[in-house]
């Protein structure tokens, strides 16, 4: 018996897109139908931007910052632990965080530090400062010469005028505000820099 390889093509790619179809509605169409949190906020309030922090986001865009820093806390301990505050370690990020976002930056690479959780962390004029000079603000390490280098690869964003640098810090002060989670161990709520 002669087997038609064109028959057998046609079977094998209609059985190939028959199962994509089926994986893809079970992780993509299924998953909100049956978990609300996934596209609702549910009983969080969330934060409406201004306008100056709707340009904040827009400079935070066109400046490429996603491609360095991400938006989103891992299910992780180092994660946890790492982009806390004041010892306290920083909750995992939900989905409906991003429920009001026109645009979500989650990222992919880490070249600096996760953001999701940085607003109020740090003043405004710190912020202000960093992005003048950023290889002058935070760590720095010894290297093998003997001399101390600044442990931020971040380039300098001099050339943002003030008003860009305000809208820019406006924005960054929103991240990780919708939830409050800097309390210490007795569940006293710590300060933030700016309310």
């Amino acid at each position: 018996m002669k087997w038609n390889v064109e028959r057998s093509l046609m079977w094998t790619a209609t059985g190939a897109f028959l199962l994509f179809s089926i994986g893809a509605i079970t992780t993509t169409v299924v998953p909100p139908l049956v978990d609300e949190t996934i596209w609702s906020a549910g009983d969080h309030v969330l934060h409406t931007y201004t306008e100056q922090e709707l340009r904040g986001i827009e400079i935070y865009k066109r400046e490429g910052c996603v491609y360095c820093h991400t938006q989103q806390i891992r299910n992780l301990a180092s994660d946890q632990r790492r982009y806390g505050w004041r010892l306290v370690q920083a909750p995992v990020s939900k989905s409906w965080e991003y429920v009001n976002q026109q645009q979500s930056f989650l990222g992919t690479k880490r070249s600096g530090p996760d953001l999701s959780r940085v607003g109020g962390k740090y003043s405004s004029e710190w912020h202000w400062s960093h992005f003048r000079d950023p290889r002058n603000m935070g760590e720095k390490f010894e290297s093998p010469n003997g001399a101390f280098q600044s442990a931020s690869i971040m380039p300098s964003f001099k050339y943002l005028s003030d008003q860009d640098i305000k809208d820019l810090t406006a924005y960054i002060q929103t991240l990780g505000r919708d939830i409050n989670w800097r309390k210490d161990r007795n569940g006293k709520l710590l300060n933030d820099y700016e309310k």
